[in-house]
């Protein structure tokens, strides 16, 4: 693969990008990438408590989480958690994301998963990873790289931008298993972060049964992607 310099992760929810591709992200950091983050929503329905009174916490959680593995950016949309929409404002949102960063590669959502195997077990699918997943998509073609959309944005000196490579995390159709082996540390350190979501080292535990899966199906821990070059239309 091309050294990448600048990547962009899109999450729906503050832990989303760390438990799919943190050790992935902290790699592409420690290679010389400038990664950058975009969390959808404010996080306010997650945990067993959840609220008003929990997003700053979880804002609080997300910037230090990024930090653990060496993003220089966080950007928060702050939509409503459990009611993401994939609407013109969050697809302007994330276009406009796109046409400021100018990423190489993009990470977010499989707007596809309804559910996913861990083990022998099922983990149902979250609404808010799919919407996030299909704006995404929406941002990134047509929209992104053409200056008939959004033209505002132009206005203001945002550049269409193409992005060449998209991974989807949170997929049932991978085709890329990315060693994690040297990253797990950094991974492991930024889901503890979510202390929010972390009750009895539970996200953690949650990331180490899949972590034991894939040892058992590769030899070694990895982050599933559904890897997509892209070309233009």
């Amino acid at each position: 693969m091309p050294p990448y310099e600048r990547v962009l992760a899109v999450g729906a929810h503050p832990d989303d990008c760390e438990f799919h591709a943190g050790g992935t992200l902290a790699a592409l950091a420690a290679e010389g990438a400038r990664v950058a983050f975009v969390v959808c929503t404010n996080g306010a329905a997650g945990g067993q408590v959840g609220g008003d009174g929990l997003v700053g916490r979880r804002r609080q959680e997300a910037e230090r989480a990024a930090a653990a593995l060496g993003a220089a950016e966080l950007v928060r949309l702050d939509h409503p958690d459990g009611g993401l929409l994939d609407d013109d404002e969050l697809i302007g949102e994330l276009v406009r994301e796109i046409r400021r960063l100018r990423p190489q590669l993009v990470l977010g959502h499989d707007p596809s998963t309804l559910w996913t195997r861990v083990g022998e077990r099922y983990h149902p699918g979250h609404t808010d990873h799919r919407a996030a997943g299909r704006a995404l998509l929406a941002a990134l073609y047509p929209r992104a790289p053409l200056p008939t959309f959004f033209p505002d944005q132009l206005a203001s000196g945002l550049e269409p931008w193409w992005v060449p490579e998209l991974w989807l995390f949170d997929t049932n159709e991978p085709d890329y298993h990315r060693d994690v082996e040297a990253s797990e540390a950094a991974k492991r350190a930024a889901l503890a972060c979510h202390d929010s979501q972390n009750p009895g080292d539970s996200l953690v535990r949650a990331w180490q049964r899949r972590a034991d899966d894939s040892r058992a199906r590769f030899g070694y821990p990895c982050e599933a992607f559904r890897r997509l070059p892209l070309t233009p239309g």
